[in-house]
């Protein structure tokens, strides 16, 4: 009988083991806003996306940095992106 604040709720660590990290995922919904079916639909579309973004970063050619991964320097994005293509040679 209580309001929901949210359709959809969800939960997400990683945990280290044998074979690397291991990302874990809980999702949660209310019965009477998201039937059974619905929320399996929607669960493997997520895992479907996120396996085609970890399959995405494997590639070489993908990602670079971002502001954030300077965080004691004050650039933006486009001065990493200069930045970056002026030392593509010099960098892993």
């Amino acid at each position: 009988a209580m309001p929901v604040g949210h359709t959809v709720e969800a939960g997400a660590f990683v945990q280290d083991g044998p074979e690397g990290p291991e990302l874990t995922v809980t999702l949660g919904r209310p019965s009477a806003v998201l039937g059974a079916a619905e929320a399996e639909r929607l669960g493997r579309s997520w895992l479907e996306m996120l396996a085609g973004l970890a399959a995405h970063t494997e590639d070489p050619a993908a990602g670079g940095h971002t502001a954030s991964d300077f965080p004691l320097l004050d650039l933006a994005q486009d001065e990493v992106d200069e930045l970056e293509s002026g030392f593509a040679g010099d960098l892993p």
